[in-house]
């Protein structure tokens, strides 16, 4: 499914996202997965996927797991929006901000 265009210009404006950013976002509403899944889903290069998954962490708008896979050694991990609506709420109250910081503008005109 792509990303719908509104919801690119929308993550711009409120968190500066790229459209690239956008959509693995986007991608992670519906699926969990590796950096490895999302770059090849998405046909992108593996570490530019990984930039822009820690961008979209700091946010706070994407949550990584660690995980173990059974009789293996090691780690691996897995990327998620974990709560859609809570990410929606989080989304909602940032548009909140940047209206009153734009009206703000506004006022010294």
């Amino acid at each position: 499914m792509e990303c719908p265009p509104e919801m690119q210009q929308l993550m711009k404006v409120l968190y500066n996202l790229s459209g690239s950013e956008t959509e693995i976002l986007y991608f992670l509403c519906g699926n969990d997965a590796r950096v490895s899944e999302i770059a090849e889903e998405l046909e992108k290069d593996r570490s530019t996927v990984q930039r822009y998954l820690s961008k979209l962490q700091s946010s706070g708008l994407v949550r990584r797991e660690a995980r173990v896979e059974e009789g293996k050694k090691g780690r691996y991990f897995v990327y998620s929006v974990p709560d859609k609506e809570r990410m929606k709420e989080k989304i909602a109250e940032r548009m909140e901000e940047w209206k009153e910081e734009k009206f703000e503008v506004l006022e010294d005109i």
